[in-house]
Order: C-alpha cells, then sequence, then structure tokens
C-alpha cells in the first residue's frame, strides 16, 4: 500500500497543492493520505481530484477579510477558520470525496494530552471541516477546535510530518511532501514562553509542554525520515527554490511555488515510479 504525508507550512502549501496537481494529472492516488494543518486541506483536494482547489484557495485567502492583519484587528484572532472551512465546503466535491475509496485522516495535536490525534470524517461532512478546522487552529492566534469532547490546535505541534503514521497504518512506502527548502526550520514557539505560558501551562499543561519542545520532536522525524529513505520506505519531494514566507500575501509568489511543485513532479516522475516498483531494503 502506498501512502502521501502532507507536512503544513501555510502560504508554503501553494507547492504541495503543485505536487498534488501534478500527481492526478497523471492519475496517481496513493491508497492512504495524511496531512498536517494546510496539508490536510491538500488532501482532501487530493480525496475528492479536484485539482486546482488548494491553490484556489490560498489566492482567495489573500482578497478575504478572515485572514491577516487587517482581519486580527477587527475580530482579535489572525484567522477565521469557520470562514475557512465554508469556503472549503462550497468548492469540494462531496460525492466524489465519499466514493473514492482513500483512506484519509487529518492530524491535530490534543490539548488534553498533547499527543497526535489522527482525525477522519467518519462519513459526516460537518465532521470532516471540523476536523479541517482543528488540524489547522494555529496556537495563539487561533481558538483551539472542539470535538468528540476534547480541543485540538495544529497538528504540526506533535506530528508535523505524518510518515511514521502511515507506515504504522500498513503502508510499504510513503511519499513525503515538504514545504520548506532544505534550510527552512519550523516556527520556534520558545520565543514566545510568556505567552504561552499564561494561554496553556495552567489549562493545557501536556499541550504547553509540546509547544516548547516542537523543535525537537520536528528534528527527531527529520531523523526517522532520512532513514526511511534509506531503507527506500520514504521518497521526499521538497522545494529546490528559496522558500516563500509562510503567510506571505504575494499572489506572484505563492503561484510561482504551487508551478515549483508541478513541475518537480515532472522532473521526476521516473524516479518516483522507480521507488514505487522497488523493494524495501528491510524485506
Amino acid at each position: 500500500m502506498i501512502g502521501i504525508a502532507l507536512e503544513g507550512g501555510a502560504e508554503r502549501s501553494s507547492f504541495t497543492a503543485g505536487v498534488i496537481d501534478a500527481l492526478m494529472a497523471r492519475d496517481f492516488y496513493a491508497a492512504a493520505a495524511s496531512g498536517t494543518s494546510a496539508g490536510a486541506g491538500c488532501v482532501l483536494n487530493y480525496r475528492s481530484r479536484q485539482q486546482g482547489v488548494s491553490l484556489e484557495m490560498m489566492i482567495m485567502e489573500r482578497h478575504s477579510r478572515y485572514f491577516g492583519i487587517r482581519h486580527m484587528a477587527h475580530t482579535g484572532r489572525f484567522l477565521n477558520l469557520d470562514h475557512m472551512a465554508q469556503e472549503y465546503a462550497s468548492r469540494i466535491d462531496w460525492a466524489v470525496y465519499q466514493q473514492f475509496a482513500m483512506q484519509t485522516d487529518f492530524v491535530a495535536t490534543c490539548c488534553e494530552d498533547g499527543e497526535p490525534a489522527y482525525l477522519t470524517d467518519d462519513g459526516s461532512r460537518h465532521r470532516l471541516f471540523t476536523a479541517i478546522k482543528a488540524s489547522c487552529a494555529l496556537p495563539i492566534i487561533c481558538e483551539p477546535v472542539e470535538l468528540d469532547g476534547k480541543h485540538y490546535v495544529d497538528g504540526s505541534i506533535a506530528d508535523p510530518i505524518p510518515f511514521l503514521h502511515l507506515l504504522e497504518q500498513g503502508c510499504d512506502k510513503v511519499i513525503v511532501v515538504l514545504t520548506g527548502s532544505v534550510h527552512a526550520r519550523p516556527t520556534d514557539y520558545t520565543r514566545l514562553r510568556p505567552l504561552l505560558r499564561q494561554l496553556y501551562a495552567k489549562k493545557y499543561p501536556m499541550l504547553y509542554h509540546a509547544v516548547l519542545h516542537r523543535i525537537a520532536r520536528y528534528e527527531e522525524q527529520v531523523h526517522a525520515l532520512e532513514q526511511a529513505q534509506r531503507e527506500q520506505r520514504a521518497l521526499v519531494l521538497r522545494p529546490q527554490v528559496k522558500s516563500i514566507p509562510l503567510f506571505t500575501q504575494n499572489e506572484d509568489k505563492i503561484r510561482a511555488y504551487y508551478q515549483h511543485g508541478c513541475e518537480l513532479v515532472d522532473q521526476r516522475w521516473t524516479e518516483i515510479t522507480a521507488f514505487l516498483e522497488s523493494r524495501t531494503l528491510t524485506q
């Protein structure tokens, strides 16, 4: 079974959108897909077989009042998750999504225990978009999202690159899409320790600990990913150009990063197919 793991990265996920669209153009669909944060939206796009939706969402964000500093000045929140979910709901072909037998989940971080949660839709449209909101609920700038009596924030805190999860779910090989160049580093929340302490230390102590140790967890995953590559269990697609800013509102940069993702799949297609056909070194 082949899986695809999609890292988050806000507007950098325009690269992922390009990769996904290029794979769909070649009629390649993995048996399982797991996405974190903005990567969760790309999973939704992939399973519904709609090229261009993720890029359309990212371009729309530039012009919408639900995202950015201006929105924060009016509402106190940087990102309106309800509006985001409504926009996705208006674009996604729910019938195709339901009919397509792809194992999918959306990674969030549980506030109560600080551990990753792999949320599914269970056949419910409302639950699907609640799971997407939970996966994208950035710490500090978004309220935790409640689902089944628990509270969730952005999945990149607990499992930023969910390839190990897919291997544990039975995938033999995983295509891993990263959104930053080799020199990119994840957001270091330790710089915001006083604010994190105020928001989470008492109410969600395990989440507070997880956020402060995010970088260490990310580095552990990178080392595990390198090992999986050596064993031919993982193939990594990542930008070969300079990373764009996480929250850029420059449409030209977003479109160029998207196009780079499309072109990289075309350039590496022979390598991708060889990887999918090869035996793992652990067999």
